[in-house]
């Protein structure tokens, strides 16, 4: 299968506004925890971060909702 990529073990933010993406990733604090960026909406986060980025995106007054 060309073109097809199969990611395991990974966590993800997605958003719904790109705008807010472009934030997300322009914080230094949570720049060193995102990986690739997969679309307008979505970035990979190092899965043992999770609880780390959420506490930096309540700072940064957002209210993520974590899904396992």
């Amino acid at each position: 299968m060309q073109g097809v990529k199969l990611h395991g073990g990974i966590a993800l933010i997605e958003v719904t506004d790109p705008m807010l993406l472009t934030e997300i990733e322009s914080d230094p604090a949570l720049r060193r925890f995102l990986g690739e960026r997969l679309s307008d909406r979505c970035v990979a986060v190092q899965p043992q971060a999770v609880t780390e980025v959420v506490r930096r995106l309540q700072g940064m007054g957002h209210l993520p909702r974590v899904v396992e």
